[in-house]
């Protein structure tokens, strides 16, 4: 029992030996493990930061070169600066002259617009003088419509309200001027034309009839001679009964009308064509007193050669007594209530 009992604690500290070996090479392996793997670790971060050393060389390299490019660029931005402080400068130069140049072209352009419009009030004002002129001086109406028509045109393309009052009474001048009573000239010219054409018919005083229509004579009575009448006396009364049935002697109280040879008649005839001519073409030109003129003419001529009673002649003078009573220049009313409200516009 001894003997086991010296064995067993014997057996028990190898045991621990052993264990505690183990245990020690355990350690042993766990460090040497563990300094490899440190080992390693540090092999890598040396390398790392090797690389890390040669990309911050190459970083500050860089930025070195990133810094001269950057000095470069800055004063790059400086001239910029500098070439936009003197392209503001001359902008603002270049506005203040635009905006003078903008002020100067306005001035003009209502300078143009005003004299525009005073040239084209002082035209509107011609015209209707025009208008005026033609009325007062020479019975126009058509003339003086025409003027205020244009006028009207002209004052239309104005922006000025105080030029309503003068087109409303330009256009009341216009329709009155319109509504003007106007002589039947054609009428009239068509009148004369067909009395120029009967003229050389129209039978003439003094000329010598075609045929002789005598005048039965009323003979009066003689007394009745006494019964116990003597031979010369039968013989004196029967001779003076004969005489009278033969003549005829009476005295005559009306001119007598001379007998004319065929030149003078056709001169008479010429005459009287003539004056109708010239009544008509004093008509034309508007000549009242001329054409009023040579009417009484061709009157007082037909009275004084024509045969009074005949027809054709009758029927002459009543066509040109309604001829005279032609009013070839009726009144007219005068434009210018246009021109005064103008001129009191215009001032």
């Amino acid at each position: 029992m001894n003997n086991d009992a010296s064995v067993s604690p014997n057996r028990a500290s190898g045991g621990l030996r052993v264990f505690v070996l183990l245990v020690l090479l355990a350690l042993l392996a766990g460090l040497a493990y563990g300094g490899w793997r440190i080992w390693q670790r540090l092999e890598t971060t040396t390398q790392t930061l090797e690389a890390e050393d040669a990309l911050l060389q190459r970083m500050t390299q860089q930025l070195r070169a990133q810094e001269g490019e950057s000095s470069q660029l800055l004063r790059r931005l400086d001239d910029i600066e500098a070439l936009n402080l003197r392209a503001n400068s001359s902008l603002q130069q270049l506005q203040a002259e635009q905006e003078g140049a903008l002020k100067a072209i306005a001035t003009l352009d209502a300078t143009l617009k005003g004299g525009r419009a005073r040239f084209q009030l002082a035209a509107v004002e011609e015209l209707l003088l025009l208008a005026h002129d033609r009325v007062a001086l020479a019975k126009d109406a058509a003339g003086a419509v025409t003027a205020l028509e244009l006028a009207d045109a002209r004052l239309s393309a104005q922006t000025d309200a105080r030029l309503l009052t003068v087109r409303e009474a330009l256009t009341a001048e216009r329709l009155a001027l319109l509504a003007a009573s106007k002589p039947d000239l054609t009428g009239a010219l068509l009148t004369l034309g067909g009395l120029l054409d009967r003229a050389a018919s129209l039978p003439l005083r003094s000329r010598v009839p075609n045929r002789f229509d005598p005048v039965p004579v009323t003979v009066h009575d003689a007394p009745p001679l006494p019964v116990d009448a003597e031979w010369p006396a039968r013989l004196w009364a029967g001779t003076k009964a004969a005489l009278a049935a033969v003549f005829r002697i009476q005295r005559e109280t009306r001119p007598v009308d001379r007998l004319l040879p065929p030149e003078q008649e056709a001169l008479i005839h010429t005459l009287l064509s003539l004056k109708l001519e010239g009544a008509r073409l004093a008509l034309l030109r508007g000549e009242a007193t001329g054409y009023r003129d040579l009417i009484d003419s061709a009157l007082h001529w037909l009275g004084q050669y024509y045969v009074e009673n005949d027809a054709r002649v009758l029927a002459a003078k009543t066509e040109l007594q309604r001829l005279r009573a032609l009013e070839l220049n009726p009144a007219l009313p005068l434009p210018q209530k246009a021109l005064e409200r103008l001129r009191a516009v215009s001032r």
